[in-house]
């Protein structure tokens, strides 16, 4: 798929935004897992494939934690409507772009399976903030993880060749595991952003921390080929967190002092 230059840019810069890095990279690694598990696969569709949907699980996310409440009902608007649209409305909004990018990806075999899928997933993630305690908030991510990965697999399977499901169990083992540890990252965050259905304590956290290490080794003793992807997810992670928090804080500051010089 050739997108039209000016949307190819816009399409390119949200690749590049420190928000998404985390999402960025994660074909790279899906790709490598792919190898180690001795599949065959069209590289170049793969990677575009991946690419488009990460990114748009992490602007859609970004878009429903800001208080967009009707980014589900405009997402699945836009996924029904057949052919993607490219026209100025698209590159005027993050969310539409990468639904119609996304859109450009899907396969008459496999569409009517992504879509509700995504209608899971999103009722998964909206229903999450119901969470009153450490350990249905656990399960939440978990499903969420799972389910994320398990769409991923979907979108590329057409192009896959090979013994799948072993790699299908595998991403979706990574996937809950990923979900929690960025659960683990952001829990003050959301909290403070109003996320979370219950106040987290001390021995919550513990209870997280826990649980990404116990379903972590037993991943990584069962696949040691590929367990420093999961050290190196995780370090990128931590990494991006703080890089947008300060280009973020950086941002404010700039404004205040651009107020300030008008005032």
């Amino acid at each position: 798929m050739t997108l039209p230059s000016n949307l190819q840019g816009s399409y390119d810069d949200l690749a590049r935004d420190p928000k998404y890095q985390h999402f960025a990279r994660i074909p790279d690694r899906i790709i490598q897992c792919i190898d180690y598990f001795g599949i065959a696969c069209n590289r170049e569709v793969t990677q575009a494939r991946l690419q488009a949907y990460y990114l748009f699980i992490g602007v859609v996310d970004d878009a429903i934690d800001s208080g967009r409440i009707d980014t589900g009902r405009f997402v699945f608007d836009h996924l029904g409507r057949g052919a993607p649209v490219f026209d100025e409305a698209t590159q005027r909004s993050s969310v539409r772009l990468i639904t119609e990018i996304l859109k450009s990806h899907l396969c008459e075999e496999t569409r009517p399976l992504i879509v509700d899928r995504l209608r899971q997933l999103y009722e998964e993630v909206v229903s999450e903030p119901g969470a009153t305690s450490i350990e249905s908030y656990i399960e939440h991510r978990k499903s969420v993880g799972s389910l994320t990965a398990d769409l991923s697999f979907i979108l590329i399977r057409p192009v896959l060749t090979g013994e799948l499901e072993r790699l299908r169990h595998f991403m979706k083992q990574v996937g809950a595991i990923g979900c929690l540890v960025d659960s683990l990252i952001d829990l003050r965050a959301d909290r403070r952003l109003g996320l979370l259905g219950f106040k987290p304590a001390l021995t919550d956290y513990a209870r997280l921390s826990y649980s990404i290490l116990d379903e972590g080794l037993r991943v990584s003793l069962k696949h040691a080929g590929v367990c420093g992807l999961f050290v190196r997810a995780i370090v990128d992670n931590v990494r991006d967190r703080f890089r947008a928090e300060r280009e973020l804080a950086q941002l404010i500051s700039e404004r205040k002092d651009e107020v300030a010089s008008v005032a």
